[in-house]
């Protein structure tokens, strides 16, 4: 066997002994994030906020309904953005909320 047929043999990082790429060294960072503050019933967010992130942020705002507050508020830090379509999705959600006898801030 030569040199060079060996050399071709050789797995050239680590994922290629398992068959599965190499793990990123340099991982994207979430586009969105939220924390939730249970006992005041406030959700903070930054980031772009889109409609698939936007519907994660509703089920943490019924889960803030469901303990039992009249009020959610969600906070839309610096440099947060949103969508239209989140923008809606949020929207359908307050006229759901209220029609319930709760008030869904969004500031």
């Amino acid at each position: 066997m030569s040199q060079d047929a060996a050399e071709t043999t050789v797995p050239r990082g680590p994922g290629e002994l398992t068959g599965r790429g190499t793990v990123d060294p340099f991982p994207q960072a979430p586009t969105f994030t939220a924390s939730l503050d249970q006992r005041q019933g406030v959700v903070r967010a930054r980031g772009h906020l889109d409609v698939l992130a936007a519907d994660l942020l509703c089920g943490s705002i019924v889960a803030l309904q469901r303990r039992g507050h009249r009020q959610v508020t969600v906070r839309l830090r610096p440099l947060a953005t949103a969508d239209d379509a989140a923008r809606e999705l949020l929207a359908r959600l307050a006229d759901t909320l209220a029609a319930e006898g709760v008030r869904l801030v969004v500031e």
